[in-house]
């Protein structure tokens, strides 16, 4: 069993930070925020993008690990927690739409686990 925590609470610290400060703190690993890049307001913690899973790359996503490692941090899964069974449908979509993104991150990073909200 590894400590490690979920990076959203530090939404104005660059990964690059909260991964020097979680590593000098004895954490392990890191459960890495992932929202889609956005403006205004929103709820507490939500809307935190550590890594960007619209625009990272493979070779990005792969050299994000590798940074970590170097930190001995690892990445226990990527974390985007919406509604997808949001009422309105285009809204919806959009959360789908950036889930499926964050899957597709989590395989180039191979990281096993993507952590959501099931709905509501």
């Amino acid at each position: 069993m590894k400590l490690g925590l979920l990076t959203a609470p530090f939404a104005d610290t660059s990964l690059d930070e909260v991964s020097d400060w979680a590593s000098s703190a004895g954490f392990e690993a890191l459960e890495i925020a992932c929202w889609p890049k956005s403006s205004g307001g929103a709820r507490r913690y939500a809307g935190t993008s550590h890594i960007d899973a619209a625009s990272t790359s493979a070779a990005q996503a792969k050299e994000i690990v590798a940074s970590l490692a170097e930190k001995n941090l690892t990445v226990s899964g990527l974390g985007y927690y919406p509604n997808p069974l949001h009422p309105d449908a285009a809204h919806r979509a959009a959360i789908i739409d950036h889930l499926k993104k964050v899957i597709v991150l989590a395989s180039h990073m191979g990281v096993p686990v993507v952590n959501t909200f099931c709905g509501g």
